[in-house]
């Protein structure tokens, strides 16, 4: 028997007996540490001297595997780690099922005990309590034909029950009165997250269990609809059907719209990029005889930006489309809808004229348009900037750092601002005169709410000198809004021509003058 001293009273009422036999029974309650904190917390929440506890009859004559649970929860739970866990901020979090009777488990008729897990490793008691109205997240790492994978899933109480939603994609309903469950796996969100709850389900049917660690599913059936070989080929079907949205760019993370239908793109995704029946994007032969950058709209909500080259289509958001790239000589930009017989050529930069130079391929779109694009990639566009890709000194650098802060303004995505600021600070380098660059500059620091020191500030004013010498009339607009002075900046912008007006109106400085106080 163990005893702990405490102040309060905490009560057992109204204990039931069975009047209907002589025979005598035994409940009993797990009075560990964690469970004490908790009794006293609600005693000083009611205000009342005692508390009434369920009690659980005992079934089981063999009192040892009692007393070893027993003893192995007072040990997890000793003052030594219940005190430390109050100084420790925990990383992670495992959830402890307590039954004193493993071979009439029930998930929601047990203790739940929940310890914290620091970055030393040690697990640390955090609080207990009990599975009434549960609601548990957890990520847990598991291991199926010697392949590790992280799996999400919650455990939700019901009215008959409990179920576990695995991915948000695969539920498993379970009645606690019958001690029995059935699958059921619902539409594809994501392919990972629909193959993970595929795999997870051929698990079961061949070891007729899961392999979770942490969440025991024991001492009841699961009915499976379908047969081993039936999942295997599904399996089988969706790691075609990744490996081809894998080419063109479509994540394995990506989430599918509700309204999408599913089956339709899906056979369109097999039958264009892995049987290559390029017939169905209605391009004209002779459109894919060369490399060529194509968008094509697999549906209404699907749109892709891809590269045609060597007799297939490539992400264009790529390592490997960036150096194919590269090497082209001769591109042609065309956009293409699938399923609509037009094609419409979309010029290329300038420079591409001159072929000594490289470009950013992305340079010349939009930004605003790109991240439309369901394979849209940032640190691709990032990395093709640069310099074994894009020759800084093209004109089309300064262009394409305006589109990137006149698109942070909208989105505030810092990513955008750090990379307008890269362009601009190594366009700078390469021309350290160049004026417009150092406005940029400027305007990306105030951004980012930084303040200009003086030695920035008197180089504005020097700007704003030589400016006015060449009677630049937008440069000196620039830099008084770069120096808050915006009255200044007010009657320098009323002295403008109405298309000089217009076409500032269009730029990152406008948006900030009208920001200034």
């Amino acid at each position: 028997m163990v005893t702990t001293k405490i102040k309060k009273k905490v009560a057992v009422k109204d204990l039931e007996t069975d009047t209907t036999t002589v025979e005598q029974l035994a409940y009993y309650r797990i009075l560990a540490p964690l469970e004490v904190r908790s009794l006293l917390s609600r005693l000083d929440l009611s205000g009342k001297k005692s508390i009434p506890l369920d009690l659980t009859q005992f079934k089981n004559r063999d009192l040892e595997p009692f007393c070893n649970t027993f003893i192995e929860e007072i040990d997890k739970q000793s003052k030594h780690f219940t005190e430390a866990s109050e100084k420790k901020e925990a990383s992670n979090y495992k959830v402890d099922f307590v039954s004193m009777q493993k071979e009439d488990f029930n998930l929601f008729e047990e203790i739940i005990h929940v310890y914290g897990i620091p970055d030393d490793g040690i697990r640390l008691p955090v609080e207990e309590a009990e599975s009434d109205g549960l609601k548990i997240e957890k990520n847990e790492v598991v291991y199926m034909n010697n392949e590790s994978t992280l799996v999400t899933y919650q455990i939700i109480e019901t009215e008959k029950g409990f179920k576990v939603v695995i991915e948000d994609t695969l539920t498993l309903d379970f009645d606690k009165r019958k001690k029995s469950g059935v699958f059921h796996l619902g539409k594809v969100k994501s392919l990972g997250s629909y193959m993970k709850c595929l795999r997870l389900i051929n698990y079961y049917i061949q070891r007729n269990k899961f392999p979770f660690q942490t969440l025991k599913l024991s001492g009841g059936t699961l009915n499976v609809k379908g047969h081993l070989q039936q999942i295997e080929e599904e399996i089988e079907s969706y790691e075609e059907l990744r490996d081809s949205c894998t080419q063109i760019g479509i994540s394995e993370n990506y989430i599918f719209g509700n309204k999408e239908d599913l089956p339709s793109l899906f056979n369109a995704i097999i039958n264009i990029f892995k049987n290559k029946q390029y017939n169905l994007l209605n391009i004209r032969h002779e459109k894919l005889k060369r490399t060529e950058i194509i968008n094509i709209e697999l549906s209404q909500y699907v749109k892709l930006a891809l590269v045609y080259a060597n007799g297939c289509f490539l992400n264009l958001y790529s390592e490997e489309a960036l150096k194919i790239m590269d090497r082209s000589s001769s591109i042609t930009d065309v956009a293409s809808n699938h399923g609509q017989d037009t094609v419409e050529p979309v010029m290329l930069s300038d420079n591409r004229e001159n072929y000594d130079q490289k470009v950013s391929i992305f340079a010349s779109r939009k930004i605003e348009e790109m991240v439309k694009d369901t394979n849209f990639d940032f640190d691709i566009v990032k990395l093709s900037f640069a310099d074994e890709h894009h020759d800084i000194q093209a004109d089309l650098t300064i262009t394409s750092s305006l589109d990137y802060i006149d698109f942070y303004d909208k989105t505030l995505d810092e990513n955008y601002l750090e990379l307008a600021l890269d362009l601009n600070q190594r366009y700078l380098a390469k021309y350290p005169k160049d004026e417009i660059a150092k406005v940029n500059i400027y305007l990306i620091k105030l951004k980012q709410g930084h303040e200009l020191s003086e030695d920035e500030q008197n180089d504005l004013y020097n700007i704003q000198a030589r400016a006015e010498m060449n009677n630049e009339q937008t440069i000196c607009f620039a830099c008084e809004v770069l120096l808050k002075n915006k009255t200044k900046a007010k009657r320098i912008f009323a002295t403008l021509p109405s298309e000089e007006k217009e076409e500032i109106m269009e730029f990152p400085i406008y948006r900030f003058y009208q920001n200034l106080e």
